[in-house]
């Protein structure tokens, strides 16, 4: 079973402000809430609100003037792209050295309650595969998608899915994947997940986190990619200015 990780709260934040901006709620050069009014919004400390902003300064998204507050800049720019296993997360093409092993209703973990923005226990559809490799399985991914976007799609039948999750969804229920959000935590592998990845049970390994959003920071899945640290190494390049 997947360690239990609840959303940061000034993750919650910043995603409900960042798809404000891009859904033009809050249109280039208007200016944000105050301080106080997004604390008690969001029954969040100023701390908490301060790192949000923070962020969405730090990527573009606004500005800050001295004794006025913040402003909107608008949708920055992206000068990177997603990394490869994010994009294995939530996008594989499944017919492709994939090897499916669960599909079906569950009754969703409070992490993905979190991440999909509903109630603990509601029931979503998951995809359970894993990549396999010459040398032996490289990662071991569960993907969770609300029934009402799962229903009426492949996502809740046996079958491999071609071309990808997100396009499979964009094509049969017009909703298109804008960004996607990520955490990374690094620990020791499940009893489950040692067998599914045929790794020692004292294996570390890391557990990843991706949950796609539409633009207007409505999530569409959520994925738990885990890979092995003796089979993975992972390397990345962005610009610093």
């Amino acid at each position: 079973m997947a360690y239990e990780i609840p959303t940061p709260k000034y993750l919650r934040v910043l995603n409900a402000l960042r798809g404000r901006i891009e859904d033009g709620t809050y249109a280039p050069g208007a200016g944000l809430p105050s301080e106080s009014q997004l604390c008690d919004e969001f029954d969040v400390s100023r701390p908490t609100v301060l790192k949000a902003l923070g962020i969405l300064k730090q990527d573009g998204w606004i500005e800050s003037q001295q004794g006025k507050g913040s402003f909107v800049r608008g949708r920055p720019p992206s000068g990177r792209t997603s990394p490869q296993y994010a994009r294995d997360a939530i996008d594989l093409d499944e017919t492709a050295e994939t090897e499916i092993l669960h599909v079906g209703p569950v009754l969703a973990a409070p992490w993905v309650s979190a991440a999909l923005g509903i109630p603990e226990g509601t029931p979503v559809y998951e995809r359970r595969r894993r990549t396999v490799s010459a040398s032996g399985p490289i990662d071991l991914i569960s993907t969770f998608v609300p029934v009402d976007i799962a229903v009426g799609t492949d996502v809740i039948k046996p079958e491999p899915i071609s071309g990808g999750l997100l396009e499979h969804i964009k094509a049969k229920k017009r909703l298109r994947a804008d960004f996607a959000t990520e955490r990374m935590t690094a620990r020791r592998v499940d009893d489950a997940e040692a067998g599914a990845l045929n790794v020692p049970t004292d294996e570390a390994v890391l557990s990843v986190v991706v949950t796609a959003h539409q633009s207007s920071g409505a999530p569409i899945m959520t994925s738990l990619i885990v890979m092995p640290g003796s089979r993975h190494e992972i390397e990345d390049s962005y610009p610093l200015s």
